[in-house]
């Protein structure tokens, strides 16, 4: 659960820091972003699943 946290930590402060400079991305640094956000929200789901598993 520790892995989970700290690896949704690390890439939110990383997409943190590519949104403030979204306007300014090309076409190649915009599909990064997309594909940064998709591993957040997957690595979110990943946790939230783990956590109601422990819960239980």
């Amino acid at each position: 659960m520790k892995f989970f946290g700290y690896q949704i930590l690390a890439i939110g402060v990383i997409w943190l820091g590519m949104t403030i400079f979204f306007s300014k991305m090309d076409q190649l640094s915009t599909y990064i972003y997309y594909g940064v956000t998709s591993w957040l929200l997957f690595l979110i789901v990943l946790f939230v699943k783990q956590y109601l598993r422990q819960r239980k």
